[in-house]
């Protein structure tokens, strides 16, 4: 179990406790934001249905790449982490520890 100490000489870094949740909020506020459009766009068609629609397929397909996007950037933060982990492992083994 890492102690304070970790925390405050960087040995350990708090990024990767926590980028989980940062994930779920980036999805739950993409998911909400994709709502609101998807809902507008509903509204706009009923002025004009064609502006409407071409929203509608819009406010779909950016949130689906919204939360690709995230999923990607959260799985390259993660990757830049564990890189750092295995390479400080390797450095322990190497000196001995």
């Amino acid at each position: 179990m890492p102690s304070i100490q970790d925390f405050l000489t960087f040995d350990r870094y708090l990024t990767p406790s926590i980028i989980r949740v940062f994930f779920l909020l980036q999805a739950a506020l993409i998911a909400v934001f994709g709502l609101i459009n998807v809902l507008a766009a509903l509204e706009a068609m009923a002025y004009s249905f064609l502006p409407g629609l071409a929203w509608l397929l819009c406010a779909i397909i950016g949130t689906a790449v919204g939360l690709m996007a995230a999923r990607i950037v959260t799985e390259i933060v993660m990757i830049l982490f564990q890189n750092n982990e295995h390479l400080a492992a390797i450095r322990a083994r190497a000196e001995g520890r």
